[in-house]
């Protein structure tokens, strides 16, 4: 088996200099406009190169003159670069290859999408728990078996905060960290070789050589990195490339046929890569610098899937929109205070210039209630008078049975005595009527049968006392041509 990645330190004579590295206190950038410009780091095993990019396009470059190996010689580097090229923006992105960064290849069953980042989460744990806590992205690559393949790309938590953290000190936000795989993808897509064809790209990256087999659309088959230089180890760089090109044909049956050799590559390096692997395989240097990765990685979005720290900045962004939720929240609630607290401000000013206006005007008002007070209870007399006088009234029935009998009587009847009293004993309203009749007898007798009739079904409801019935006979005048007779009855008004 090829190994995937390297742990071990890189060698003296390779990761360092003759020259002494200085730690320095950070420069601490003003706070100010900020611009949108993106600054491009490249961390390669030792070599610190940076590039600042104004809308895709590069505005300044600048080179580490030492080597890079630790946090403190990185934290050195990045005021030098900050103070040459004047970066006034903030957004950062990093190409990383350092022997902090682990990348492990892993093949996962056939499962969903879900199922694999779950397998894989698991992979990571069980790996956490023989080393450190490890923040990581899982790449997707080909496989000929029926497994699916990833690599996984591994940096220790504690490392990656203390990289954010030197960036925050001087006002940057770390928005991707790559490895170097993802420039050399993209340069392989922007390269003539065939969709299909089979490529092995040897790219040096710093104090290192980067080997990655991969399809001609840039779709990686595997990778590996190793601690040697063209300069250097040329020799060493021909076998390890002979040796990919064996592994990919044994594992995957992929036959690479086009290698392509990226860096400062001498004429007896390129020899000595094709005496390794052969004369039939077609052997392309291109002298590439660091910049062409840079420029490369620019035109990527954030939230490109092989970006180490996207899932971390995606739970970052949510934090600081539940922060900002928060904040906003306490801030409208602490408004609403404020504004009740005005609404019954203003209501008690209001309030007590009513009352001032209300003691102003005591006097005229105290009058006034007394005055009110004096008509009310003569109101009050008056009304308890007109209760009495109610309640202690007699009804006007007599008053009523008067104007009935006036209206019911025949023209030859005539009234001459009419009473209508309340018994206080039996509480029963009792009448005597008397009057006159012209007629002879049989008319006055009909003419007061209708009387009573008319009477009793009245709403009067009278009813007569036939034994107090009296009809007489008035002594008639000679000249009289018709006779008058007298009549009297009595009886009870209300009786069923």
């Amino acid at each position: 088996m090829i190994p995937v990645a390297l742990s071990s330190p890189p060698a003296t004579a390779e990761s360092t200099s003759d020259a002494p590295v200085t730690t320095s206190r950070s420069t601490v950038r003003r706070p100010g406009r900020r611009s949108s410009d993106v600054l491009g780091l490249a961390w390669l095993h030792g070599c610190l190169y940076a590039e600042v990019f104004r809308r895709q396009t590069s505005v300044g470059a600048w080179e580490s003159p030492v080597a890079v190996a630790s946090l403190e010689d990185f934290e050195v580097g990045l005021d030098s670069l900050l103070q040459e090229l004047a970066f006034s923006g903030t957004d950062v992105f990093l190409i990383l290859e350092h022997e902090q960064f682990v990348h492990q290849a892993e093949l996962v069953p056939p499962f969903s999408e879900s199922a694999a980042r779950a397998y894989l989460r698991g992979r990571v744990q069980r790996y956490e728990q023989e080393r450190e806590p490890m923040l990581w992205v899982g790449q997707r690559t080909v496989s000929v078996r029926k497994e699916s393949g990833y690599l996984l790309h591994l940096l220790p938590t504690a490392f990656y905060s203390r990289l954010s953290s030197a960036l925050l000190t001087r006002r940057l936000d770390l928005t991707r960290i790559l490895p170097a795989v993802v420039p050399l993808q993209l340069m392989l897509e922007s390269a003539a070789a065939a969709k299909e064809q089979m490529v092995l790209v040897a790219a040096e990256a710093g104090a290192a050589t980067t080997l990655m087999v991969a399809r001609g659309d840039g779709e990686l088959l595997f990778s590996r990195t190793m601690l040697a230089r063209w300069e250097t180890d040329a020799a060493r760089i021909a076998v390890e490339v002979n040796r990919s090109l064996l592994y990919a044909k044994q594992q995957f049956g992929a036959v690479v046929d086009r290698i392509e050799l990226l860096g400062s590559v001498s004429d007896q390096a390129r020899a000595d890569v094709q005496a390794r692997c052969g004369p039939e395989k077609k052997l392309i240097v291109r002298p590439t610098h660091v910049s062409g990765w840079l420029q490369a990685v620019a035109r990527l979005s954030a939230r490109h899937p092989v970006n180490l720290v996207v899932g971390y900045l995606g739970r970052k962004r949510r934090r600081q929109f539940l922060r900002k939720a928060l904040l906003a929240a306490c801030w409208m609630g602490l408004l609403l205070m404020a504004l009740d607290f005005w609404t019954d401000k203003q209501t008690w000013i209001q309030k007590e210039r009513e009352l001032q206006r209300l003691r102003s005007h005591e006097p005229e008002l105290t009058a006034e209630r007394d005055r009110l007070r004096q008509r009310n209870n003569q109101i009050g007399r008056n009304r308890e008078i007109v209760r009495v006088s109610e309640e202690g009234r007699v009804p006007s029935v007599a008053a009523r049975f008067l104007t009935y009998v006036a209206r019911v009587r025949t023209p030859d009847t005539q009234l001459t005595d009419l009473s209508a009293k309340l018994d206080p004993e039996t509480g029963k309203w009792i009448f005597r009527l008397e009057g006159r009749i012209e007629g002879d007898q049989e008319t006055a007798r009909e003419s007061l049968a209708a009387l009573q009739r008319s009477l009793e079904k009245s709403p009067l409801h009278a009813r007569f006392n036939e034994a107090m019935r009296v009809i007489t006979l008035l002594p008639s005048v000679v000249t009289e041509a018709t006779p008058i007779h007298r009549f009297a009855v009595e009886g009870g008004l209300f009786e069923d």
